[in-house]
């Protein structure tokens, strides 16, 4: 069997690789009306052999039903400091939290998790306060391959192309949209400036991530990436399961 990827939700992804190792990324399983999300198909009992949890920051987009996750799962949770004492709190044991600075490097049964800096800020509210910290992005690189960018919660910026001429991914999951917000769309990574992105990352597949259903970000992504790039954009829909090396096989496009 090979790697395989599953599309959560939003940001939201499960990585299973050829041990079984499961890894799932900022899992926003719950969806939210009021911005423009609709809850995710994979219900959490799904996930309750989950191996390690990802939360690249607090937001509540990212965060989502990681704590939970981690608690029935009694997975690994891989976070900043800011998510630490919120999982701290709510009843996550020291002993179960990988606590990452970007530069960070875990390794969990011959996964390797590299945490990276990323242009944005964590900032969310937990119980009687607020907490806020640095947010990340992941290489994600199970043992055999591939390489997999998850971009967190990004805007452009230039060590993009750094991480791409030191790391090497072969598939980026990129943000290419964004949510409604008190009227206005809060987009940190536009589809163009996310073509660009993938230029710099040099990945040979970008699966977009983090816009509403009902937005043409994917599609002018795909666009945008057909003038910058030869990468293939290959576009999942919440629930669906692909297998990395089936998808990697297809190879660029022409």
């Amino acid at each position: 069997m090979g790697v395989t990827l599953r599309y959560l939700n939003f940001s939201g992804f499960e990585i299973t690789s050829r041990e079984g190792m499961r890894i799932v990324i900022d899992p926003f399983l719950s969806g939210s009306e009021a911005h423009g999300v609709p809850p995710s198909p994979v219900a959490l009992e799904e996930l309750d052999e989950t191996d390690v949890v990802l939360v690249s920051h607090g937001a509540f987009d990212h965060l989502g039903q990681a704590v939970e996750i981690v608690r029935r799962s009694g997975a690994f949770l891989a976070c900043g400091p800011d998510v630490r004492l919120h999982a701290l709190a709510n009843g996550v044991d020291d002993e179960k939290i990988a606590y990452l600075l970007s530069g960070c490097t875990a390794t969990f049964d011959g996964v390797t998790v590299k945490a990276l800096d990323v242009r944005h800020i964590s900032l969310f509210r937990s119980g009687d306060h607020w907490l806020s910290g640095q947010p990340l992005s992941f290489m994600i690189t199970p043992p055999g391959g591939p390489t997999i960018y998850h971009s967190g919660d990004t805007s452009l910026f230039s060590d993009l192309r750094l991480f791409g001429e030191l790391h090497r991914p072969d598939i980026a999951l990129l943000c290419v949209g964004g949510v409604r917000s008190q009227g206005f769309e809060v987009v940190p990574l536009p589809p163009e400036e996310a073509a660009l992105a993938l230029q710099w990352l040099g990945a040979s597949v970008a699966i977009p991530m983090h816009y509403r259903p009902d937005s043409d970000a994917p599609a002018e992504f795909a666009r945008a990436a057909a003038r910058h790039t030869r990468a293939r954009v290959h576009q999942m829909q919440p629930g669906e399961s692909i297998d990395l090396d089936t998808v990697l096989a297809k190879g660029r496009t022409i």
